[in-house]
């Protein structure tokens, strides 16, 4: 990994391979905000856990792992991401993403997480593969 991540992005990333919906919202301010591709913002530190408390069961098995690492001089941070996972009913899901974190007190105020959502949804078979 290119830097060391700030104690909230550590976090982050340590709740989400040991699956601790907990410990992930911990990691954000009470009103913070997620941003993922195709869904509207989730908003809260509760609603957060909430959310993530689904991922950890729709993707039965998952690891981001961290291949780069970008940090600001305001101490907002981007990681890019690859993403390897099985859904519940062994849909392999692999994919490259970019995760941009705002920190401020300690924790992150917003999370915008940047991937190929038509990619990821042919792999679920949500939609069809193009031909070639």
């Amino acid at each position: 990994m290119a830097a060391a991540l700030p104690a909230p992005v550590q976090g982050y990333f340590d709740a989400v391979h040991a699956s601790q919906p907990d410990a992930l919202a911990n990691c954000f301010a009470e009103d913070a905000e997620v941003h993922f591709p195709m869904q509207d913002p989730v908003i809260g530190r509760a609603k957060i856990r909430e959310f993530y408390a689904g991922v950890f069961v729709f993707y039965a098995r998952r690891h981001d792992e961290i291949t780069a690492v970008y940090k600001s001089e305001s101490g907002n941070v981007a990681a890019e991401i690859h993403f390897d996972g099985a859904t519940g009913d062994g849909k392999h899901v692999t994919f490259d993403a970019v995760d941009v974190f705002t920190v401020h007190n300690n924790k992150i105020q917003k999370l915008r997480i940047y991937y190929d959502s038509a990619k990821v949804l042919q792999m679920l078979g949500a939609l069809p593969s193009a031909s070639r």
